[in-house]
C-alpha cells in the first residue's frame, strides 16, 4: 500500500497505529531541545511509496543484479543501451510514486522550524515534491539529466521521450554526446559531499531516516556530528553500525513513527 496522505492527516496515523510511545515521546522532546536538526534519509523513507530499497534481505535490488555491471559509470560509458535497460523502468516509475508520511513528516518539521537541512541519498525527488525545500542530494536526481559532452541539462520527461524514440534505446544529444542521468554512480564523486560535511557539523542533533548507513562516504556523516558532541536519532528497520551510539534507535515502520513524532511536537 502506497501512503500519500496530507500533513492535515498525520494525526490520524497517529491515533491508528500501534506504535512505542515512549520512544516517540524520547525523540519528540530531542528535537523541540535541539537548536540545529539534521535530517539524513536514505532509501528506507521511499519504501513506502513503492520504491524498493537496495538492502533488505529477500526484496533489495542489489540482490538481483550487481550494481559495478549496471549503475556504475564504467558501465554507463561501455553499453549506454544495457545501462538504460536496467534503468528505464525506475525513471518511469517515478512519474507514478507519490510522497507517503514520511516524507510529508520530514517537511513539516521543515516548516515547523525543527530542521534546519535534510541531507539525502535519495534520487527520487519524492522529497521535494512533498515540501521540503532545504535539500542536499548527495547522490544527485533523477528529475532531469545531463549531456556528458556538452553538459545540457534536460527534464527526465524528455529523456524518457529521447529513449523510446531511439533504435538503440540510447538518448543522444543535439551535440552527439549521451545523455545521462544526473545521478552518482559507482565510480563518481560526490557532487556536494562538502556542503552535507559542513551541515553535519553543524548539527547539535541528526535524525537518520531510513538508512542502513552502508555506503561510503554518507556514512561517514554521522561522526561529524558526533564529534562536535552532536546527537543520533536513528530509524530504521534494519540496525546499523551506529545504534550503539544512538540517543534513541527506532525499529519502527517510518511511515508511522515519524507522523507520531510531528503530532506529539504540534501538541507541545
Amino acid at each position: 500500500m502506497i501512503r500519500a496522505i496530507t500533513t492535515q492527516k498525520l494525526e490520524v496515523f497517529y491515533m491508528e497505529n500501534i506504535i512505542d510511545n515512549e520512544k516517540v515521546n524520547l525523540v519528540a522532546e530531542l528535537i523541540k531541545e535541539s537548536k540545529h536538526t539534521v535530517v539524513l534519509t536514505g532509501a528506507g523513507v521511499s519504501t513506502g511509496s513503492g520504491i524498493a530499497d537496495f538492502r533488505t534481505p529477500g526484496t533489495g535490488i542489489w540482490e538481483k543484479v550487481d550494481p559495478f555491471k549496471v549503475t556504475s559509470i564504467t558501465a554507463f560509458k561501455e553499453n549506454p543501451q544495457r545501462f538504460y535497460h536496467f534503468y528505464l523502468p525506475r525513471i518511469e516509475m517515478l512519474t507514478r510514486v507519490f510522497p507517503n508520511t514520511a516524507h510529508e513528516a520530514i517537511a513539516r518539521l521543515e516548516e515547523m522550524g525543527y530542521a534546519k537541512y535534510l541531507i539525502t541519498q535519495n534520487i527520487d525527488n519524492l522529497h521535494r515534491r512533498a515540501g521540503s525545500k532545504k535539500i542536499i542530494e548527495v547522490h544527485g536526481t533523477l528529475r532531469e539529466a545531463v549531456c556528458r559532452r556538452c553538459e545540457k541539462i534536460i527534464a527526465s520527461e524528455l529523456l524518457i521521450e529521447k529513449i523510446e524514440k531511439s533504435e538503440e534505446k540510447i538518448p543522444y544529444c543535439e551535440c552527439g554526446g549521451v545523455f545521462k542521468p544526473n545521478v552518482v554512480l559507482f565510480g563518481e564523486m560526490l557532487p556536494d559531499l562538502d556542503g552535507a560535511i559542513y551541515q553535519s557539523m553543524r548539527a547539535d542533533l541528526m535524525l537518520i531516516i531510513g538508512s542502513s548507513l552502508q555506503v561510503s562516504p554518507v556514512n561517514i556523516l554521522p561522526q561529524y556530528c558526533l564529534d562536535r558532541g552532536g546527537k543520533l536519532i536513528i530509524v530504521n528497520f534494519m540496525s546499523t553500525h551506529l545504534d550503539y551510539l544512538a540517543e534513541v534507535a527506532v525499529k519502527e515502520d517510518v511511515c508511522d513513527f515519524l507522523p507520531a513524532v510531528i503530532e506529539v511536537l504540534r501538541r507541545k
